[in-house]
């Protein structure tokens, strides 16, 4: 009977072994790509009070690294700032949303942005960005 408990140990372990390396570097490589990013574009609300800004993660050339980023990653993310700068929103770490660039997001109202992902859209609603 004790044979069984330490089997789940060393077939759970094992299989950790072979999962969390991948898992870290991934992360490690979206932290990279996030800092990285390029700015595809910037849209303001009405009132200006808040932007949303497109970024496009980058690695780089065409490495081994970007390419294995690029299997599980969105080819976009969204950030939101106030007028001051400060990070209100982020899809970057999304991880299971995909977002898409072929489109801008839309500012729907004052405090309500929405941006394209391969499902449609998804959306944030933000009542520090309306009028003042």
């Amino acid at each position: 009977m004790a044979a069984r408990p330490l089997r789940f140990v060393l077939v759970g372990g094992l299989l950790l072994l072979l999962v969390a390396p991948p898992v870290g570097y991934y992360l490690y490589l979206k932290r990279v790509a996030a800092q990285r990013a390029e700015v595809l574009g910037v849209d303001w609300n009405p009132s200006h009070t808040c932007s949303i800004t497109t970024y496009v993660p980058s690695l780089g050339e065409n490495s081994a690294s970007s390419r294995f980023f690029r299997l599980f990653s969105s080819r976009a993310f969204f950030r939101v700032h106030d007028a001051q700068g400060r990070l209100l929103r982020s899809s970057e770490w999304l991880l299971f949303q995909n977002e898409a660039d072929d489109e801008p997001p839309r500012w729907v109202s004052e405090g309500q942005v929405v941006y394209p992902t391969s499902q449609g859209y998804e959306g944030w609603a933000l009542p520090e960005c309306g009028p003042e």
